[in-house]
């Protein structure tokens, strides 16, 4: 039996300092709208959604699950 180890389909690197976050653009979920970060705490990031402008306060744990963005419309 093999055994191929822990592996991650998209390892991102996590900042020990939330604030290195700020400027960051992602997407929600793989397919949604771009957003970029405002601020950052430990617990929760503030974005802004580039399309539409609305800003909002999203949790840290959603923010990290969700996908760089490769390109911004």
């Amino acid at each position: 039996m093999s055994n191929p180890g822990f592996q991650e389909a998209q390892s991102q690197f996590v900042h020990a300092n939330a604030a290195g976050l700020i400027g960051q653009v992602r997407r929600f979920g793989p397919h949604g709208p771009a957003y970029e970060v405002l601020t950052a705490s430990l617990r929760d990031v503030d974005i802004v959604v580039i399309e539409s402008g609305e800003r909002l306060t999203y949790g840290m744990v959603d923010f990290l699950a969700d996908p760089l963005a490769e390109t911004v419309p």
